[in-house]
């Protein structure tokens, strides 16, 4: 079971207590999410691609990418197997035929979902959440980076699992036409992760973040009001069952969230992720308005800024950044969305200097 008095979690916070400039990473993030002033703006991505890892270590691992840039949270997910299959395609273990397309991301082939009807949701089964293979991930982070750097557990909520396992457009068309049958297939998956989440704060997370695109840049993907009838009550037994654990929860989501905000937010999420400037969010907006009850993630433009520079437009919106929403603490200075493989491997490493630089407490905001 989890040891309360080290794992940080809303239901017993861990009391920091080295709040002077000697803070380890994991202290630091803890800090941030209990709405405290570490010694540094903390820095942790919730994605780095393989080529620019490898351009920064030299071939190097994720772990030598985190020690080597002294990041403060360490992101790891559960481990799924593969069933190859033909046309450089693959399945995995929720059914779901797949290839892999740009950023290596596993997209899913539409065509091929597993759950069309509910005589597939009633054979349709999860893969089995104790199985040991599912942590190994996790167990050599812990090994490696516990109790010195915040371990990271990334789960889904919901959405991503409806949309990926149905389809995209009959997900979201199911909403309308049979929200029960939709609803059947996110407790499902939410039932998945709760089982997923005990285990990860046994082995030693500290925080569980769940990433689930829930708006473009315009609005969210679907109303507020199908939101809350059939996505909501599921995304609030998630966080449930996280703060149950002892643990903090980090909600990711690209696009517009503002139509959606107030509800996770009272859900009891710890902290929202990444603040996206593509979909009309300012920090300084979320801060002010949300800074009090939740962490703040983001939000340097990963989508030009840190592709084509120059180096110092970075350091500059980095420095503004921490002037919108480092004021208080309660804040981790990041892409505004991840380092995928068009970032450019010197002004991501520039980026992150420009944190160590200018995030130091107290902030001299006339730097």
């Amino acid at each position: 079971m989890v040891n309360t008095e080290e794992t940080a979690g809303p239901s017993a916070p861990a009391q920091i207590h080295s709040l002077g400039s000697n803070m380890t990473p994991r202290e630091r993030v803890l800090a941030v999410l209990q709405h405290r002033e570490p010694d540094r703006v903390p820095h942790f991505e919730w994605v780095h691609d393989r080529h620019v890892i490898d351009a920064i270590t030299d071939g190097g691992t994720y772990d030598d990418l985190i020690e080597q840039l002294d990041l403060d949270g360490v992101v790891v997910g559960p481990a799924y197997r593969r069933q190859a299959l033909t046309e450089g395609r693959f399945r995995d273990e929720w059914g779901a035929t797949r290839v892999i397309g740009h950023d290596d991301y596993a997209l899913v082939v539409e065509e091929l979902v597993p759950l069309k009807s509910e005589a597939d949701l009633e054979r349709w089964q999860p893969p089995d959440p104790h199985d040991p293979f599912r942590y190994e991930p996790l167990r050599r982070a812990v090994e490696r980076h516990g109790g010195r750097r915040a371990i990271i557990f990334q789960v889904r909520d919901g959405w991503s699992s409806v949309r990926d396992y149905m389809g995209y457009a009959e997900a979201l068309a199911g909403m309308i036409e049979r929200p029960d049958y939709v609803e059947k297939v996110v407790a499902k998956c939410v039932d998945h992760y709760i089982a997923v989440v005990q285990h990860a704060a046994e082995l030693g997370a500290d925080v569980i973040f769940s990433g689930d695109d829930l708006a473009t840049a315009n609005a969210p993907l679907f109303s507020p009001r199908l939101w809350r009838r059939i996505l909501l009550p599921h995304f609030q037994r998630l966080v449930q069952a996280i703060h149950a654990a002892g643990l903090y929860h980090w909600k990711h989501s690209d696009g517009n969230l503002y139509p959606l905000l107030d509800s996770i937010v009272d859900a009891g999420s710890d902290g929202i992720d990444p603040i996206d400037p593509m979909g009309g969010m300012e920090l300084r907006v979320v801060k002010a308005r949300y800074g009090s009850r939740v962490a703040i993630k983001g939000n340097v433009d990963q989508t030009e800024l840190l592709m084509v520079g120059p180096a110092e437009r970075v350091v500059e919106r980095v420095k503004a950044c921490i002037r919108e929403a480092g004021h208080g603490g309660g804040y981790v200075c990041s892409s505004s969305n991840s380092i995928h493989s068009g970032v450019d491997p010197a002004l991501y490493r520039t980026m992150v200097e420009a944190i160590h630089t200018y995030g130091r407490y107290p902030l001299d905001l006339a730097r």
